[in-house]
């Protein structure tokens, strides 16, 4: 997968195109249908046919707003009613300033209904920066990741920010990928099933 036998430390260093099994958005799906038809998906990458069609053949309705390439407008954040059972940030948080990534999150936990989902990829080690990535689903346990040449540049993000961000989840859990991304889950708590666990 990696053109050396090292993860490349720059943008620059090659890479080819592959698919990997994800645990953590095996679990998101798994998330998402526990919840049902009548909460929404929020799509944050580019969407991709696959991708809709992988939510749209279960029952669900899917809203986009892609965030990996094309550039924030610095506009409120408005994603409509407080239906969401899960959203697919993808690498958006690292395509967006710290202030402006807080700003999202924080509008999406609003948005979420107990129980929901938060499902997000940091891409390199949090120190320096990335190479630009996109990713789509291949199935419900599998993801697709490959270099892309165009939209925004990501920013490194540490794991300190990634805890930050995702503080008022629980829980959350991130997952340090083989190819060097980060995947986090974060589940807004659903007082119903905490009490009763």
């Amino acid at each position: 997968m990696w053109s050396d036998s090292t993860a490349p430390a720059s943008h620059d260093a090659l890479f080819e195109a592959t698919d990997y099994r994800s645990a953590l958005f095996e679990r998101f799906v798994d998330s998402v249908q526990r919840l049902g038809t009548s909460t929404r998906i929020l799509d944050l990458g580019p969407a991709t046919p696959v991708g809709l069609n992988f939510w749209t053949s279960r029952g669900f309705s899917v809203s986009m707003h892609d965030l990996v390439t094309r550039e924030d407008s610095g506009a409120p954040f408005d994603f409509g009613r407080a239906d969401l059972g899960g959203v697919l940030c993808w690498n958006g948080l690292a395509a967006l300033d710290r202030e402006r990534a807080a700003e999202l999150v924080a509008a999406l936990r609003a948005r979420l209904v107990p129980g929901g989902v938060l499902f997000a990829i940091f891409d390199g080690d949090g120190r320096t920066v990335p190479g630009a990535f996109s990713y789509r689903i291949c199935d419900a346990s599998r993801l697709r990741i490959e270099p892309t040449a165009g939209g925004v540049r990501p920013r490194a993000v540490s794991t300190a920010e990634i805890d930050s961000l995702l503080s008022g989840f629980k829980p959350t859990r991130v997952t340090v990928m083989r190819h060097g991304s980060r995947e986090a889950l974060g589940h807004v708590p659903d007082e119903r099933v905490d009490a009763a666990e």
